[in-house]
């Protein structure tokens, strides 16, 4: 399929506020999930969609080199840029939150509370009392939360909070896209400085499939860990699951 029959139904608003470069990025990824660029594929050149878009090459630029961060291509000295076969989206573990890091990538993300509910069961959640070091009978608050990218489900997280720090998320009751780190950090001036995540590799259940759209015994990622402030008190503990079809870990090790 030529260029121009690969992109006749895309377009570019230069009126938009998204910058260019990121729209044809957006483009090229839609093109790479929906399959019509396929993993060894080369996607078109520079001048091909610069001509096409009636955009400069170094906006397409641009867009290449977010793709190539993002792990959607490689590019091959001489030859061109071709799709990757990897996972499409980078989980990045920054202390900033799910949200505030997927728009900084310029993806659109929204999430569902699916539950928010005071709890004092220690038998049940004695990971999140001993991640918030509570002790038994105190009650702390759970979030459950699925996270959406793009509209798909991308993501399943549980905060604990202690009951103090999350109660005004649950009277009234937190908005759907509220942030919690946000919350946290500007109503409660408590400063957050460290997470301590373990990620395992596992499989989804039947009923974490269903919400994330997936098949039973999908892959999938798990996260747990504790979220500190600067004076090393526990503030969250987070448990996450993670479709293992649209995350990769990327770890950057200096020494």
């Amino acid at each position: 399929m030529n260029p121009q029959q690969l992109l006749q139904d895309h377009f570019i608003d230069k009126s938009s506020y998204i910058p260019l470069y990121i729209q044809v990025r957006d483009i090229l990824k839609e093109l790479i999930n929906s399959g019509n660029l396929k993993p060894g594929d080369q996607i078109p050149s520079e001048n091909e969609l610069s001509t096409e878009f009636n955009i400069s090459r170094m906006t397409v630029r641009q867009a290449s080199q977010e793709l190539l961060r993002e792990g959607f291509i490689n590019i091959r000295r001489g030859e061109g840029s071709f799709v990757n076969s990897v996972p499409h989206t980078q989980m990045l573990l920054k202390l900033e939150g799910f949200s505030s890091e997927m728009a900084k990538l310029g993806y659109r993300n929204h999430s569902r509370v699916m539950e928010i509910q005071k709890i004092e069961s220690f038998d049940s959640f004695e990971m999140a009392y001993s991640g918030l070091s509570k002790p038994a009978g105190e009650p702390i608050i759970r979030i459950k939360r699925v996270r959406y990218v793009e509209e798909t489900p991308f993501a399943i997280e549980s905060s604990f909070l202690s009951y103090k720090t999350g109660r005004g998320l649950m009277e009234p009751r937190m908005n759907d896209d509220t942030s919690i780190y946000n919350y946290i950090e500007k109503e409660l001036h408590i400063r957050l400085s460290r997470a301590d995540h373990v990620i395992q590799p596992g499989l989804a259940e039947p009923e974490i499939a269903k919400l994330l759209e997936v098949e039973p015994g999908s892959p999938v990622l798990k996260l747990r860990g504790t979220t500190y402030s600067m004076t090393n008190k526990p503030i969250e503990y987070l448990e996450g699951i993670y479709r293992g079809d649209k995350y990769e870990l990327k770890l950057v090790i200096t020494k």
